[in-house]
């Protein structure tokens, strides 16, 4: 059989080097002030906000007054827009400073009471010193009260608590995604280098087993031995354009893939002889399909590494491909208790490949049931 790799799939992860000090504590405060730039949604809610408490501070400071005399309101909006202008660009300002102190996950009690005292200072001082100009000056009439004061300082405190508890928010989000995008970068970086091992192997225990193959054909049977030396230049040839430096394109089609491995598949009975029996069934309409190069090679030396080849117990493999457009390969099983040397390119590696190269799209499915071993693949089709 072609058994799975009796091993789980495993994925290193490096972190990223870590940033100690201040220049970490500056990075986070970047991070977040650019977050706030970006995030529209966060001025909108504060634009709405202050445009709605206009009305209600200006009733509260002047009465019926502030409705029924137009410059009352005109007048006392521009004033209380300032001073709510200078509110929010100061919390703003000072607010950015919180993720530096307090950066983890596990400080967020210390960044809301923080966000909380800070707004706390920032409202209180100004409500008192407009209030105090008001007063002083008689602006439209204004006399201070103490009851519309305590009312306006305890709204502040209700409000900066509020305010600080969506903070939070905001900012756990803002972490999460970046935590999220740094995870995809990582993963995505990592099955890219697996990829590159894959198209950089050319498998040297195969090319010693080829070369000792056509030492034996060049003095039994030199005509045969000829075929062998180009079908192996064949298998060759296309290794060495997969692997090629420049080579961009991370897909081949179906038909390029099954012309490679019809001369890989004459490397093989010749080595084999009656031990292996491959059998390609691809239906013309799906030659256009295009998958990961070398991925046949990679299921035939699979199943080559984990079952019984010999003559008396021949390995029969067939690649055909199903009425759904997809792509599939089995052998029947009859595993061998130690697997031979075939390279790093196996299952574990080439469902690495197709989860980079499709991401969801690409799902490998395995089956073992009838004593058949069976690998479905998508292919892609544009």
């Amino acid at each position: 059989m072609s058994a799975f790799e009796n091993k789980h799939i495993t994925e290193t992860w490096k972190q990223p080097p870590q940033q100690h000090g201040m220049s970490r504590r500056f990075g986070l405060i970047d991070k977040y002030s650019d977050s706030l730039r970006r995030n529209r949604l966060h001025y909108i809610i504060c634009t709405g906000v202050m445009v709605c408490l206009l009305p209600v501070v200006g009733f509260a400071l002047w009465g019926n007054k502030f409705f029924s005399d137009p410059a009352v309101m005109v007048g006392g909006s521009i004033l209380n827009l300032f001073f709510c202008l200078t509110a929010y660009l100061l919390n703003l300002s000072g607010s950015r400073l919180v993720p530096a102190i307090y950066p983890d996950t596990y400080q967020s009690i210390h960044r809301v009471a923080f966000w909380f005292g800070l707004y706390v200072v920032v409202n209180i001082t100004l409500l008192t010193v407009s209030l105090a100009l008001y007063h002083f000056f008689h602006v439209f009439g204004y006399q201070f009260e103490k009851v519309t004061a305590s009312w306006l300082a305890l709204s502040l405190l209700a409000g900066s608590l509020v305010t600080a508890g969506l903070t939070e928010l905001f900012y756990a989000f803002e972490q999460w995604k970046t935590n999220q995008h740094e995870l995809q970068q990582l993963e995505h970086k990592q099955l890219q280098t697996e990829l590159e091992v894959v198209k950089q192997q050319v498998n040297p225990h195969f090319l010693f087993n080829c070369l000792n193959s056509l030492s034996v054909l060049i003095y039994e049977s030199p005509d045969v031995a000829e075929k062998f030396v180009d079908e192996m230049s064949q298998v060759y040839r296309y290794l060495l354009n997969v692997n090629a430096p420049d080579k961009e394109d991370s897909l081949v089609t179906l038909e390029t893939e099954v012309r490679f491995v019809k001369s890989y598949i004459y490397l093989l009975k010749t080595r084999f002889e009656h031990g292996i029996d491959v059998t390609v069934q691809i239906a013309e309409v799906y030659l256009s399909g295009q998958l990961a190069p070398l991925t046949l090679q990679t299921l035939l030396d699979n199943a080559i590494r984990h079952n019984i080849v010999s003559s008396s117990l021949p390995l029969r493999i067939t690649i055909r491909t199903t009425p759904t457009g997809q792509l599939e390969v089995f052998n029947n099983m009859q595993k061998r208790v130690i697997g031979i040397p075939f390279g790093n390119a196996g299952l574990a590696t080439l469902i690495s490949r197709y989860r980079l190269l499709f991401n969801q799209a690409g799902t490998i499915q395995i089956r073992e049931e009838g004593g058949f071993f069976t690998v479905t693949l998508p292919l892609i089709y544009t």
